[in-house]
């Protein structure tokens, strides 16, 4: 069913909980670690010393979100039996962890060194305004962005010059030790999502000049969810404006297998995002890049079986594109040159909010690769990203389409003056975002920055 060329990647992020059984299992003497969800009425200290006062060893904490990290040698229906007047929900805690990756093609072919023209090679910025004019508005400095993602690179001034701060929430796996001083991009994955915000030279962003803070999630690759949970409350309490989240995962909620069932993370990543939206942040996420229709449970089933392995075609519950899918969210997908939804992005009619330009694959599909690459068809198809070493390359993905609405965020907020006013701040994007088809004929919402920048 899914036809690949390349090898295509989903921005996919493993977060820490799996569900145990509901029966009560006896003491063991090996000890676990899990995820406590504590009821938001109740007091995350208090809770702390009643879990200590039982023997249970609190790892870690994220209190605005009531939130807790344990080890003991009881099961989780044991903890949950225990504390139930306390808290919602209590989970295994996964130590898997998984890369985040957007699709590049590297290679002598793909690399720009010293060709100043990009602007001529950026056809999705062109696009994104309705004009071949150079963007030559700025920012006012007055928006900040939240970026959650891999680091920046530091030998790039056009795309690190507006980073402001960079904080690391990634974790030596052996020691658990958090260096600060780790803020390095080993992906050019979060290099190439602020270029597309903010670089303001030969390689122009939607927003030249805006202020981004850089949250490291990503250490060569891996991320875990503390770490991403953390940053989603830390930009909030930075209080930056709008939040992107180029990264997700399929998740299952509202299953009775015990063993597949995600709903305390999917409750726990809500809470989150809930709380940097009652802050004053718009957050932003991207749909996988699977080209899969979300509103079709057994297309997405089939889907994630072939990713993961366990078959979920016999499994009851929901799957759902996680946080892409949450409330509170601008969800996003991505378009080709033609406006036509990419044939690796995501899709569903009242799921995906806004389509942004992220690239595609029809001259590719049309002349097959060796053309295709001989002939340098990959201009038209691809999007030209900032890369590590200051270099740029060629890529796809919803990775590169989500940063252009945030962006374009940034902007509308600057314009209207709607800090702290997300909803406000979205009726804008929407209302003034063009018309566009998806492969069924319903309408979709295509990004359009022109009246946000006269």
């Amino acid at each position: 069913m899914f036809k690949k060329v390349f090898v295509l990647y989903f921005l996919l992020s493993t977060f820490a909980i799996l569900i145990d059984s509901s029966e009560v299992q006896a003491y063991t003497d090996e000890k676990s670690e899990y995820n406590i969800v504590a009821k938001e009425n109740v007091d995350i200290s208090n809770l702390k010393d009643n879990l200590i006062e039982q023997g249970i060893i609190v790892l870690d904490e994220i209190p605005e979100i009531n939130v807790l990290t344990v080890s003991t040698s009881f099961d989780s229906s044991m903890i949950f039996e225990k504390n139930r007047n306390y808290i919602d929900d209590v989970s295994k805690n996964n130590t898997f962890t998984v890369s985040p990756k957007m699709t590049y093609q590297f290679g002598d072919s793909f690399y720009l060194d010293s060709d100043p023209n990009y602007w001529n090679k950026q056809w999705d910025m062109q696009k994104s305004i309705n004009t071949n004019s150079r963007f030559w508005h700025k920012s006012s400095g007055e928006v900040t962005i939240g970026v959650i993602d891999s680091g920046i690179t530091d030998d790039n001034s056009e795309i690190s010059s507006k980073v402001i701060s960079v904080q690391n929430f990634t974790e030596d796996t052996v020691t658990g030790e958090v260096d600060k001083n780790n803020i390095l991009d080993k992906t050019g994955h979060g290099t190439s999502v602020v270029g597309q915000i903010s670089s303001n030279g030969y390689y122009t962003g939607i927003a030249p000049g805006m202020k981004i803070r850089m949250y490291k999630v990503f250490e060569e690759g891996n991320a875990q969810d503390e770490w991403i949970l953390k940053a989603i409350i830390q930009a909030a309490k930075d209080d930056v404006d709008v939040i992107n989240l180029s990264l997700g995962q399929y998740l299952l909620k509202d299953s009775t297998n015990p063993e597949e069932d995600r709903t305390a993370l999917v409750n726990i990543y809500q809470r989150a995002i809930n709380y940097a939206y009652k802050q004053g942040s718009v957050v932003v996420a991207a749909v996988g890049d699977e080209g899969v229709n979300l509103n079709n449970q057994g297309e997405l089933k089939y889907l994630v079986s072939e990713l993961t392995g366990p078959d979920f075609s016999s499994i009851d519950g929901t799957l759902e594109d996680i946080p892409a899918e949450l409330d509170n969210v601008v969800t996003v997908g991505s378009i080709d040159n033609e406006n036509q939804i990419s044939s690796f992005s995501n899709r569903g009619v009242n799921v995906v909010d806004i389509f942004a330009i992220g690239g595609g694959s029809k001259e590719l599909a049309i002349h097959g690769y060796e053309t295709w690459l001989a002939d340098k068809l990959f201009e038209k198809d691809w999007i030209i990203i900032p890369s590590l070493e200051g270099r740029y390359t060629y890529g796809y993905g919803t990775s590169i389409a989500t940063p252009k609405v945030v962006a374009a965020l940034g902007l509308i907020i600057e314009k209207y003056d709607l800090k702290n006013r997300p909803d406000e701040a979205i009726d804008i994007l929407y209302s003034n975002s063009s018309s566009g088809l998806d492969d069924s004929g319903n309408p979709i919402r295509l990004l359009n920055i022109t009246n946000f920048i006269e």
